[in-house]
């Protein structure tokens, strides 16, 4: 049996589950509704997360509905369990309180109690499920039902869409001076919010590095640094931090950020990971357990996994891209900066023309298979160049990527965040335009939703490493 001392609980749900749960909950005519969801799993350092994959709303000719209680029959919920039971998965029950912010009834804890213990005969395994309450105005909250029937407190619940908003049920904590100003813009809310946040950064260099400084200064509690390479001379005009003996001693990327961020000392914890995010099974699993990811690299085969994480742990993603095109004769043909804001069920980067599928194969072919790759050149339009990289440039598209997640989780732009998906700036033409995107027609992408640990796509990314 698990004790329940030794976990702590995340939910998640799309933006659009959620709206579908609201609409089923609160229809209007002041009777309570019933839903379930079937989730994904994971689990990482001691914190589980229920990843919400598919919504069985109970019609409502099948139940008996009052304003206070609301009863069905378990054998609408049967088709869930068999499948939750066949693949491990999650089961969150979902029912409407009229009363903002009430807590659990004893007519809750006899049903809690009831159906939970049904659900573990069902599902032959001891990770925990979850029950839900969900308010008039959208916000929830949630319990943990043990394996053993004792119930504890979810610690967070996240809605993830165009915006994020967070359900979180901690303590707040006293801001500290470093962060006055911070709050005096945003609100203690949000930099209570952003200190309770885990951020992963994907790629230490040119926008990275950057971005790291301006999170890391806005109060991020965590930050999760993911970069492979070493530091060169040629990262020295970009690298915040970084020192020209850093790249005669070849020292990692990572460290000489990490190194950077707790010699300032105002308590963002950092891991850091100096793999490849495709080549290390650790790096996947912390960073499916981060709040948002930021990927700010070159590579199309690390954006692609990077998406396909998105999609399963329910993950907001922003991509950064930036080119700048000299003449090499000192003149400038264009700057352009391109910012993607990815969700679970908005448009795949790929959908998007940020990559082709030709070029990922490329990619993929040469990290696995080098050889392989050489002898099939002719198949690929291939012209690998050290592209130009200039701080002002880099900063820029960095900043407007934190700012627009700041914008995710405290709405203060005029307009609704859907019309900010992704922003094009173009330097040369002194220009900055934003657009909103569709919803996914990538048949894997839209039915691996939430699915969590549940990943066989993702081994044809990845080549395990003892690391």
């Amino acid at each position: 049996m698990i004790n329940v001392n030794f976990f702590d609980m995340h939910i998640k749900i799309s933006e659009k589950m959620h709206h579908e749960l609201k609409n089923h909950l609160h229809c209007g005519d002041g009777l309570e509704a019933i839903a379930f969801a079937l989730c994904g799993r994971h689990s990482f350092q001691g914190k589980e997360f229920l990843l919400v994959h598919k919504i069985l709303p109970i019609s409502y000719d099948r139940c008996i509905r009052e304003e206070d209680r609301v009863s069905w029959k378990t054998i609408d919920l049967e088709p869930f369990l068999e499948e939750a039971a066949e693949k491990n998965l999650g089961i969150v029950k979902f029912h409407s309180h009229f009363v903002q912010d009430s807590e659990f009834s004893k007519l809750d804890d006899n049903s809690d109690t009831s159906v939970f213990d049904t659900i573990y005969s069902w599902i032959n395994e001891n990770k925990p499920h979850a029950s839900v309450v969900m308010y008039p105005n959208g916000s929830m909250k949630g319990r943990i039902i043990t394996p053993n029937l004792n119930f504890k407190s979810v610690d967070k619940i996240t809605v993830v869409g165009e915006t994020v908003k967070s359900y979180s049920y901690n303590s707040q904590f006293q801001i500290a001076n470093s962060f006055i100003r911070n709050a005096q813009t945003f609100g203690e809310k949000t930099i209570n919010q952003l200190n309770s946040m885990k951020v992963g950064v994907i790629g230490c260099s040119g926008t990275g590095s950057p971005l790291i400084e301006q999170l890391y200064r806005l109060g991020v509690g965590h930050l999760v640094l993911v970069d492979s390479d070493h530091v060169g001379v040629e990262n020295l005009n970009r690298i915040i931090s970084s020192k020209k003996s850093d790249a005669t001693n070849k020292r990692l990327k990572v460290d000489v950020i990490k190194d950077h961020i707790q010699s300032v000392d105002i308590g963002t914890r950092i891991t850091s990971y100096p793999y490849l995010l495709q080549e290390s099974r650790q790096v996947v699993d912390d960073l499916a357990s981060c709040d948002f990811v930021f990927g700010c690299m070159d590579s199309l085969e690390g954006r692609h996994y990077l998406n396909l994480i998105s999609t399963n742990y329910l993950i907001p993603l922003t991509d950064i891209g930036v080119k700048l095109m000299a003449d090499g004769k000192g003149g400038v043909n264009s700057i352009v900066g391109n910012i993607h804001y990815v969700y679970a069920g908005s448009e795949t980067l790929l959908e998007r023309g940020v990559y082709t599928s030709n070029q990922l194969a490329e990619e993929s072919l040469k990290r696995i298979s080098p050889e392989e790759h050489e002898n099939r050149q002719v198949y690929f339009n291939n012209a690998v160049v050290d592209s130009p990289a200039v701080i002002s440039v880099n900063t820029l598209c960095s900043s407007l990527a934190v700012n627009d997640m700041l914008g995710r989780i405290h709405p203060y732009r005029f307009q609704d965040n859907n019309k900010y998906s992704k922003t094009v700036v173009n330097l040369t033409d002194w220009d900055i335009n934003s657009y909103s995107v569709s919803e996914t027609k990538e048949k894997m992408h839209y039915q691996n939703i939430g699915i969590g640990n549940i990943e066989s796509n993702f081994n044809l990314y990845v080549t395990e490493k003892n690391i």
